[in-house]
């Protein structure tokens, strides 16, 4: 049995992978197995894979049929022996101490999972664009003190995503967790896991590097016209949650509608930016305002960007020209003005961060 099991799905990332296979076997931290799961990818991912584990013992590969992400992590779930799980993604990269970092808070603390920050990167109008996450260190080692806290690590994506937390593999087995078949399946997943967990440390690493879009990505301009469902059904997913944990204090729950309320206006702004016609939008953001979990979100939520909470006004005021505007407003400096953009976001986040 080793101590971590390392789990990657593979999918049409033949130009990324080596990197992060690389990153990954050249860690500090050695006592690990590496499942590199071509999840039936057409390019060169499957033969790059195969390649490391006749160089590396620790590396084993799994190929299958393409069935997404999800079936990716589970089939590696399924054969994995160690006693941590970890899920990065195959097109990222990780610092050389960053397994070692999460290892030593987890033993240190004991916790059925580890939350680490993470380094955020950008490839836009020509220019690379970085900021990282970097929260305070905490440990909370009972339910209470947990149920308390944690929603103070929504706002800044680290309760999003697998890729930057250790996992207890016990804890998954036992209760058999596995990663649901939807898109966007990660947030879906991590509520499931914290659904009853006990204990989760957060640890002040941000040596995971996100790419959140690169040279020749369209992450930013591509329209997904199910987003804002997407979105509604993950904060649906948070909202069982807490009422699972029979949560009701006002100054939670407003922060928990803010976190929501700030993922309307990324909603809106995607809208206004789209390449629809302007009937279309128009339908498109009244849809949202007339939803009444958005009502609710709006009218209670507490947003912690006071830019994003400038943004929510003509949202609050129900006034669909005025939404659209905004958005557009945002899709601009987001464009043209990218590094004030993102300089302007690391700082709202890592204010969120320092809890």
């Amino acid at each position: 049995m080793c101590k971590i099991s390392v789990i990657t799905p593979v999918y049409k990332v033949e130009n990324y992978l080596e990197k992060c296979i690389d990153s990954i076997l050249n860690q500090t931290f050695k006592d690990f197995e590496l499942f590199i799961v071509d999840d039936g990818s057409p390019d060169s991912c499957g033969k790059i894979a195969d390649e490391y584990a006749k160089k590396d013992k620790r590396v084993k590969v799994i190929h299958k049929e393409n069935g997404g992400a999800p079936s990716a992590r589970n089939a590696g779930i399924a054969q994995a022996s160690g006693e941590y799980f970890y899920f990065p993604d195959s097109d990222d990269w990780i610092e050389q101490t960053y397994l070692q970092e999460l290892y030593d808070v987890a033993k240190k603390t004991n916790a059925q999972l580890v939350v680490s920050g993470y380094t955020m990167e950008y490839y836009e109008n020509n220019k690379s664009q970085a900021y990282s996450v970097a929260p305070n260190e905490k440990y909370y080692l009972s339910k209470d003190e947990l149920r308390k806290n944690l929603h103070k690590y929504f706002d800044n994506m680290m309760m999003a995503v697998p890729w930057n937390k250790l996992y207890k593999a016990d804890y998954i087995r036992d209760r058999g967790l596995l990663f649901p078949n939807l898109k966007w399946d990660d947030l879906h997943f991590n509520m499931d896991v914290i659904m009853d967990i006990e204990s989760v440390a957060i640890c002040k690493s941000s040596g995971y590097h996100f790419f959140r879009s690169r040279e020749g990505s369209e992450t930013t301009t591509v329209f997904d016209g199910m987003l804002y469902q997407k979105r509604k059904e993950q904060f649906e997913h948070i909202l069982k949650v807490y009422k699972h944990w029979n949560v009701t204090d006002e100054n939670i729950m407003n922060k928990i509608y803010g976190y929501y309320s700030a993922r309307l206006v990324q909603c809106v702004q995607e809208i206004s930016c789209c390449n629809k016609d302007d009937n279309t939008k128009k339908k498109l953001v009244e849809e949202i305002l007339d939803d009444d979990l958005s009502s609710e979100a709006l009218k209670f939520g507490r947003i912690n960007s006071k830019l994003l909470s400038i943004a929510s006004l003509p949202m609050k005021m129900k006034w669909t020209f005025g939404c659209i505007t905004m958005g557009k407003l945002i899709g601009f400096v987001k464009t043209n003005m990218s590094s004030t953009f993102y300089r302007m976001k690391s700082k709202s986040v890592n204010k969120a961060n320092k809890v």
